[in-house]
């Protein structure tokens, strides 16, 4: 089975290796993409179009490598060592200001995939409800921290107001909000849909409607873009085509489960469940506006998004914006 993370050896190895080859003797052109974090349900877009021959029927041959957060996604697309990666729009404007050769392709979740958690007892409703509150976030300088600046920002409340924990991504973290050691917690919507599983009193909203911004996106480097732009637009269409597939199958997701795990350590996979209906919810709630509308980002997005960082002081002012570009997607889809 594949395992979660590069070690150092393999990375030394994968950099003697051009993220895209020229086609192999099968006709597959061999390319590397990088998950932002391991191998979770959250991604089957990508490891069930390799396992379910999807990419195959695109001439790829796709070696996922899973990864170990946004700044290694990012060091690994600017060294050439992956063909492109996936992060959050907030973590590629942050990346994007540092180093401009970054550009995204295509939006894989049209909405973040961050929510607000609280008790329903003492629920928190808005970004003015977190004044002299500690919230937990992911990390330190991730991306919910990220988010939680800029929420405050759009509330025209200072950084300072709310203090922060970090407390990782789990349904755990709510027994903190349950203890009184935390007001609320930043998570993903994987994480929300666990709690109400669990029949937990919880209150929960997208950081969307307090700090509008790009979702999940997939990015690659400028030199990456003009070399490779028909193996990108390759790639997109084996990710859409797996994602028609699974909606299609979304009563019965247990082959698309197995197909996975045969090459893939999905934690998910390892509950009695399953992780069917984590898969299921992310099909219903999160793949199918990016399906329908063939992975298109919202110009609109970038420029909210863009604007509110730079009023929470996330990044400097920036002379080009050009954090998103449609060319491979218009190629993959017309």
């Amino acid at each position: 089975m594949a395992r979660p993370g590069l070690n150092r050896r393999e990375l030394i190895v994968g950099a003697t290796a051009l993220a895209a080859s020229p086609v192999a003797a099968q006709g597959l052109a061999k390319v590397r993409y990088l998950t932002p974090f391991g191998y979770i349900i959250g991604f089957a877009e990508t490891m069930y179009a390799d396992t379910g021959g999807f990419f195959e029927k695109q001439g790829l041959e796709v070696e996922i490598q899973g990864g170990r957060g946004s700044a290694m996604s990012v060091q690994q697309v600017v060294a050439g060592n992956v063909l492109l990666s996936r992060t959050g729009g907030t973590d590629h404007i942050k990346a994007y200001a540092k180093e401009p050769s970054l550009v995204a392709i295509a939006e894989i979740f049209q909405r973040d995939i961050f929510y607000v958690i609280s008790h329903a007892d003492k629920p928190l409703k808005t970004a003015a409800d977190f004044a002299g509150k500690t919230l937990g976030i992911v990390s330190e300088g991730g991306a919910t921290e990220n988010l939680l600046d800029m929420m405050l920002a759009a509330a025209g409340m200072p950084a300072s107001s709310t203090p922060r924990q970090s407390v990782g991504n789990a349904p755990g973290a709510f027994e903190f909000v349950k203890q009184g050691r935390i007001a609320g917690f930043i998570a993903t919507s994987d994480t929300v849909f666990q709690l109400q599983t669990d029949k937990q009193p919880v209150v929960a909203w997208s950081t969307d409607e307090a700090a509008p911004c790009p979702g999940q996106v997939y990015m690659t480097s400028r030199a990456t873009f003009e070399k490779n732009a028909d193996l990108l637009a390759r790639f997109l269409r084996g990710v859409e085509t797996c994602i028609g597939d699974m909606i299609a199958k979304s009563d019965n997701l247990e082959p698309v489960i197995s197909s996975m795990t045969a090459k893939y350590e999905i934690p998910e996979a390892k509950r009695p469940d399953h992780g069917i209906p984590v898969l299921q919810n992310g099909l219903r709630h999160t793949f199918v506006a990016p399906y329908r509308d063939k992975l298109a980002s919202s110009p609109a997005r970038w420029n909210t998004a863009y604007d509110l960082m730079l009023k929470a002081g996330i990044v400097p002012p920036l002379e080009k914006r050009d954090f998103y570009d449609d060319g491979a997607r218009k190629l993959a889809f017309g």
